[in-house]
């Protein structure tokens, strides 16, 4: 899979990350919204840690990309949902992403932030979602 991301002048600066992706690979994968909960479904990071929530879930959905046979270079769009967003909150979630992108060794994706009124449950306050092409 070849991958361009592009920061066109054109538009407003980012923070770090593209604007724009271009991927070019035969194979699309999605995964489902990923929460904070590990395989046991046990939550990992309570409802006031946006940062832990944001990295867990993160890993969560790096793992869904690994398990189609894809790696972090492979994910050309995150879309992240926040309960609350407020400057403190977002902070804490930019943190866990910082800290996901670490781990995993990726580079920023293409993304959107949703700032939304509740999730599947009243102690998920981060959700994400993951697209993916493969060769």
């Amino acid at each position: 899979m070849t991958t361009e991301k592009l920061k066109p002048e054109t538009m407003p600066p980012t923070h770090g990350w593209p604007q724009v992706t271009v991927a070019t690979g035969s194979r699309i994968v999605f995964t489902s919204g990923q929460v904070a909960q590990d395989a046991a479904e046990r939550m990992v990071a309570g409802r006031d840690d946006y940062e832990g929530q944001m990295l867990q879930s993160m890993l969560n959905g790096y793992a869904g990309i690994a398990a189609a046979g894809g790696g972090p270079a492979d994910v050309v769009r995150l879309m992240i949902y926040v309960v609350d967003p407020t400057p403190a909150n977002l902070e804490q979630v930019y943190a866990g992403f910082g800290k996901a992108l670490a781990e995993v060794g990726a580079r920023p994706s293409t993304m959107t932030l949703i700032g939304v009124s509740g999730l599947s449950d009243p102690d998920h306050v981060v959700e994400i979602d993951m697209t993916a092409v493969l060769d």
